[in-house]
């Protein structure tokens, strides 16, 4: 093999040799250029899910956020892929957002809130949220109980039912509260229930969202379940009195109007309808000598009563 000739050796040592700096600068140059050009194919852009979190004011504050808070809101994120594929795998720590004051009117998004690195945030969604506060406020609503089914055969439901305790607090944001007319039972379910008086405990039903009850979570309900009655009206009956005899009477008749089972009253006859004026029941009336006085009239009658019209007459001795 020939060796190399002179004029080469001498060529290539200059080319390594002269003018040193410029070419260090010529590389170094290079070298930035290639890097920036890299970086920027390799800078993407990439939207996260970041969390939500509040510090709502304490209870004796009065006050109740209206607003519905989003559990997330979206960040966009540009940057190098690896920072972005980072920051996707271990998430952005969520945002806190002070409310404890219960006066703030809007929130507006700051990429400063955020805790991000080798990336920058282009695109905060939503930018902001407008705050919509209201005072809170207790008072007390009547306690409701409804019934369901039906009593036995031939019995009925007699008046409403009794609800212990009769009220309850509820308290939450004005405009829930002052519209909130009872807090609801379950129904009592009278189905096949016979004569006396039944007694449940009830659960009340749950209060709307933002509303809560101050107090028990039941109440005692009390239904009364009595026979079904019927009326028949007994009219121009005589009136008797007892302890005299020959006395007379103003007016001599009255009307009867009797109230009781069915079977009871079906069964009743007019001649068994006797308006009674005992002057025995008046002790202070001297029952030897002549007078007058104005007594109250009776009927007797079995597992029935009796309305009287008019009630009192007056007799004569």
């Amino acid at each position: 093999m020939s060796p190399i000739p002179a004029a080469i050796l001498t060529f290539i040592k200059e080319s390594f040799t002269e003018n040193v700096g410029l070419k260090a600068l010529s590389l170094g140059l290079a070298v930035g250029l290639f890097a920036f050009l890299y970086g920027q194919q390799d800078e993407q852009q990439r939207t996260i899910e970041v969390g939500v979190v509040t510090r709502p004011p304490p209870e004796d504050a009065n006050r109740e956020l209206m607003t519905q808070m989003p559990p997330t809101i979206h960040v966009t994120l540009r940057g190098p892929a690896r920072a972005l594929d980072e920051l996707n795998q271990a998430r952005i720590p969520p945002v806190e957002i002070d409310l404890r004051q219960g006066h703030r009117k809007q929130i507006v998004f700051d990429p400063s809130m955020f805790n991000v690195e080798d990336a920058r945030i282009t695109i905060i969604d939503p930018p902001s949220i407008d705050l919509d506060w209201e005072d809170v406020i207790s008072r007390q609503i009547p306690v409701q109980a409804s019934i369901s089914g039906q009593p036995a055969s031939g019995y009925v439901i007699k008046g409403e039912p009794e609800v212990d305790p009769p009220t309850i607090t509820v308290r939450g944001p004005t405009s829930l509260i002052e519209v909130m007319q009872f807090a609801r039972l379950a129904p009592f379910d009278v189905s096949g229930l016979s004569e006396g008086t039944h007694r449940r405990r009830i659960a009340i039903d749950a209060p709307p969202s933002r509303v809560r009850f101050i107090g028990p979570t039941s109440a005692a309900v009390s239904v009364v379940i009595a026979r079904r009655l019927s009326e028949a009206k007994f009219e121009n009956r005589p009136v008797e009195v007892v302890g005299v005899v020959g006395a007379t009477v103003v007016p001599r008749t009255v009307d009867v109007t009797v109230v009781g089972p069915p079977e009871i009253v079906r069964a009743l006859k007019a001649d068994q309808v006797v308006p009674r004026a005992d002057l025995t029941a008046i002790p202070e009336l001297n029952l030897t000598r002549h007078g007058t006085a104005v007594v109250k009239l009776t009927v007797e009658l079995v597992k029935a009563e009796a309305e009287i019209q008019p009630p009192s007459v007056n007799v004569r001795f």
